[in-house]
């Protein structure tokens, strides 16, 4: 994101993005925007976690699938990654 996004908070990412937290490397979908962070939320569902918005960058859908799919194989083979 820009310094511009960043000033701009209509700039931030919709609900229902699929981003990038650049932070921890987790890809999650936009559930809420709170006090100047971003609520995330894995592909799956599960737990969200906060981010600042100029940890964030955008993905695309196919590199967004690939995620569900990475933690698929890795229940498979017992937590294995």
């Amino acid at each position: 994101m820009t310094n511009e996004q960043h000033s701009n908070p209509s700039a931030l990412p919709d609900v229902g993005s699929l981003v990038r937290d650049t932070w921890n490397g987790r890809i999650g979908v936009v559930m809420d925007r709170v006090g100047g962070r971003v609520a995330l939320r894995p592909q799956g569902g599960g737990v969200e976690w906060f981010a600042l918005p100029e940890d964030l960058e955008a993905v695309a859908l196919s590199e967004g699938l690939s995620e569900p799919v990475r933690e698929a194989n890795a229940r498979s083979r017992g937590g294995r990654r």
